[in-house]
């Protein structure tokens, strides 16, 4: 193929499409993952509670915040861990949540609408609790967390689409959505932050790709909001802000000794302090939060109860590798993202090095945590934030292998790591989340397959 031909053919996949079937498919596999949520919502449940985990802390701030106007969580702590929080509300130091205001607020507009329609059923006769923490209020809003992972799902695919045709976006999206751990916290556990956290980076990089080159104040304004939303729901997430003006760096250098290049310095100066300013005031509600818990409002809670990075010795091995938890081992997926961000490098080459910088930036903070491992977590679920740096690699991995073999075979490889995800998600959320001893090799390869076999045999022994 020629290197016009090779020019002509990528403008032409790079154009966004007119077809509706990827949004079809996306909103159909959304709603595929609210009807298993909804499914699972009258099992029997150990704390008979759909929140969990982390998950309790993001929701607390709704009913205290809307419903009783405060931000003193003792009556939220009493009702949802009650094993933890026996004594009364202590009116000097009350109840405090070292979790960010982002994903409540984020889960607003859904909290509002259960308020809403618990008011309503009253208003029709119904007898409704509306204290703001039944079941009521719990599936509404963790129905809109689903659909804010439906959403980054399709922001991937627009975004993947600019760089490789429709099919090969959409086969992207899709499987590094349900081929990874976004599946887990768009089902089993969308308490979480990771879906919002998700469709807000996916938001970021696609208007940033249709803004590089072009860059206004507006432009710079925008990126300042979104990061600053971004660090509200995981403060990690906005270290993602200083990508597109690093982008911008070879330009303003290539303008040195040039008649423009006083101007050209002075706009990158200008959109790099509009948009820090803009991320400043968006985040500093929080700075507020943090200064009515803890008395500065550069103090987290995560600082405050001695929780912390090391910044020189990060476990960049064991977070990538490690059968606990290692973004590789649990979800090669991933190691096929990367590699297509590598082979992609020719044909966008500044693109793919924002994305690498994006990941290795993440890959460091999440490895100098001292909680690396991240918990209760199905994979690295830290990493989710890269969803968006992860799709445009895997559709450049695609193009590049049906240009070379048959598209079934590539197609059916996604199958492959489809079914293989699948059985994991089934192992873990069955049988290791409630394990207390390490995840195994064995666990990740095998034990994947046998614990099924061995359920099935179970059952048609009864």
């Amino acid at each position: 193929m020629s290197t016009h031909h090779a020019h002509l053919l990528r403008e032409r996949e790079s154009a966004p499409s007119k077809s509706g079937y990827p949004l079809i498919i996306c909103v159909a596999l959304t709603a595929a993952c609210l009807l298993a949520f909804w499914i699972s919502i009258p099992l029997p449940r150990i704390d008979n509670q759909l929140v969990g985990s982390d998950g309790i802390y993001y929701f607390a701030y709704l009913p205290s915040f809307w419903l009783d106007g405060d931000l003193d969580f003792c009556d939220e702590y009493a009702y949802f861990l009650p094993d933890q929080h026996l004594g009364a509300c202590d009116p000097v130091m009350p109840s405090a949540n070292k979790f960010g205001i982002g994903t409540a607020v984020l889960w607003s507009p859904f909290y509002l609408l259960a308020h809403a329609v618990a008011l309503g059923l009253n208003a029709a006769g119904a007898n409704i609790s509306t204290e703001g923490y039944g079941y009521l209020y719990q599936s509404i809003t963790l129905s809109g967390s689903i659909l804010y992972g439906g959403l980054a799902m399709w922001l991937c695919f627009l975004l993947a689409e600019r760089v490789t045709s429709t099919a090969q976006a959409l086969v992207a999206a899709v499987l590094i959505t349900f081929g990874g751990s976004m599946v887990y916290y768009m089902t089993a556990e969308p308490s979480m932050s990771h879906t919002v956290s998700a469709f807000l980076s996916s938001l970021f990089f696609l208007v940033w790709h249709q803004k590089r080159g072009h860059e206004t104040m507006a432009s710079a304004a925008i990126y300042g909001l979104l990061a600053g939303l971004m660090a509200l729901v995981r403060p990690q997430d906005g270290v993602f802000l200083v990508l597109p003006f690093i982008a911008r760096v070879p330009t303003v250098l290539a303008s040195l000794g040039k008649p423009g290049h006083p101007r050209v310095w002075r706009a990158w100066l200008r959109d790099c302090a509009i948009a820090a300013l803009v991320a400043s005031l968006v985040f500093a509600p929080q700075m507020l939060v943090w200064l009515h818990f803890y008395g500065s409002p550069f103090t987290s809670g995560y600082r405050f109860y001695g929780e912390s990075f090391n910044w020189l010795a990060p476990r960049i091995g064991a977070v990538l590798f490690s059968a606990q938890r290692g973004l590789l081992t649990w979800h090669p997926v991933i190691a096929l993202a990367l590699a297509g961000l590598w082979i992609g490098r020719r044909h966008n080459r500044s693109l793919n090095a924002v994305a690498l910088l994006g990941i290795v930036a993440q890959l460091y903070l999440i490895a100098s945590w001292h909680s690396w491992a991240q918990g209760d977590a199905f994979g690295g679920r830290m990493a989710i934030v890269c969803l968006p740096l992860l799709a445009l690699g895997l559709a450049q991995l695609i193009e590049w292998a049906v240009e070379r073999v048959r598209r079934t075979m590539v197609y059916s490889l996604g199958g492959v790591i489809l079914v293989l995800n699948l059985l994991l998600f089934i192992e873990y959320r069955f049988s290791l989340v409630n394990r207390p001893a390490p995840t195994t090799w064995h666990d990740l390869t095998l034990g994947r397959v046998a614990f099924l076999v061995d359920v099935l045999t179970a059952g048609i022994g009864k």
